[in-house]
């Protein structure tokens, strides 16, 4: 895979599994609730799919066509 379809499927993965699009729109556009004490668990979420994030990034190819498809059934 080049870098353009890795992280398409990196992206693509993090979205089914954690609607990443969602959390950063709330850190970007309300910071004030992003960082309040009763957002607690989104930051968890969100830093746990950040987490994931650099796993995938050194997954090799396999591995992230394996994911993608897992998460496309």
């Amino acid at each position: 895979m080049n870098l353009r379809e890795r992280h398409g499927a990196i992206t693509a993965i993090l979205e089914a599994r954690f609607s990443v699009g969602a959390y950063e729109d709330v850190r970007r556009t309300n910071t004030e609730f992003w960082d309040s004490q009763r957002n607690d668990m989104a930051r968890g979420i969100y830093g746990e799919a950040m987490r994931e994030k650099q796993r995938l990034a050194t997954a090799s190819d396999t591995q992230l066509l394996a994911e993608i498809a897992a998460v496309r059934t």
